[in-house]
């Protein structure tokens, strides 16, 4: 299988470094030795963040009570199990939509807890939408999903953090209602005037505390009153739409992912 743009460049770099690295499992896997030491990159998922920490993250319901858990303002979530799941007696799918409902009004976003990439990620308008997205999506045997409240995003910030230390932050804009490159929007790279900039970097730093992460990317959203909140947090360092729409993109994913292969073998 071909590998990504951040895979490439993860390559190019492990030669820069005399990393031995050896691609395996039809490119899924990258196993790196150095010095007698041995890490793995999954993906785009470095041998760096505790087992917990990285279970957390990629779980959108989780990760969100952790985050509450700690204070730290994120969107909300009602989280739905699959029925047809592991879970006995889960209640049923319409008791729980109104429930959502309830909380978070008519217009409602649905997502699969361990989607990515904006993908398995609905907007819906009222109950009997609601209820025929949550059963596609269950049919699809994902084993639970969450329910949000629609809220008007102005603009999405992402900041990529290496053990306290933000090493690439940048701004994306979107025409739609989804803020994610890979599904078309634009990066705005310059952003240390931006007045928001010191509150998003608090933020993402908390947020980074509280998961007990090592390097991760942390969405932080705004909304035209000015309010950020966490949208999400990633557990794999996808940089691929960066190198290739942000300006000097490569070399800063360079340094961010040459940072994060230096500490896997400190």
């Amino acid at each position: 299988m071909e590998a990504s743009t951040s895979l490439k460049l993860i390559d190019e770099i492990c030669k820069e470094k005399g990393i031995d690295e050896k691609i395996l499992s039809f490119g899924w896997i990258r196993e790196l030795k150095k010095n007698g030491k041995v890490c793995h990159i999954v993906d785009e998922a470095f041998d760096l963040n505790p087992a917990g920490s990285f279970l957390i993250v990629n779980d959108k319901y989780a990760c969100f009570e952790v985050l509450e858990n700690n204070g730290v303002n994120s969107l909300k979530h009602y989280m739905i199990f699959n029925p047809e799941g592991r879970i006995k007696n889960a209640p049923k799918i319409e008791e729980e939509v109104d429930k959502a409902i309830e909380k978070y009004g008519t217009k409602l976003v649905i997502k699969a807890n361990d989607s990515s990439e904006g993908q398995e990620v609905y907007l819906v308008n009222g109950k009997e939408e609601a209820i025929n997205k949550v059963e596609d999506i269950f049919s699809r045997h994902f084993l639970s999903l969450s329910i949000c409240p629609f809220e008007v995003i102005e603009a999405e910030y992402r900041v990529i953090c290496l053990d306290g230390e933000i090493l690439c932050l940048y701004k994306k804009i979107a025409e739609g209602w989804k803020h994610n490159l890979s599904q078309g929007a634009k990066i705005v790279a310059d952003v240390e005037n931006d007045e928001k900039i010191a509150e998003v970097k608090d933020l993402a730093l908390r947020a980074f505390k509280a998961v007990n992460a090592r390097f991760v990317s942390v969405d932080v959203s705004k909304k035209a009153n000015g309010e950020i909140f966490i949208m999400e947090i990633n557990g794999s360092v996808c940089m691929n739409k960066f190198i290739e729409n942000a300006p000097n993109g490569k070399e800063i994913a360079k340094a961010v992912y040459g940072k994060a292969l230096d500490k896997m073998f400190a």
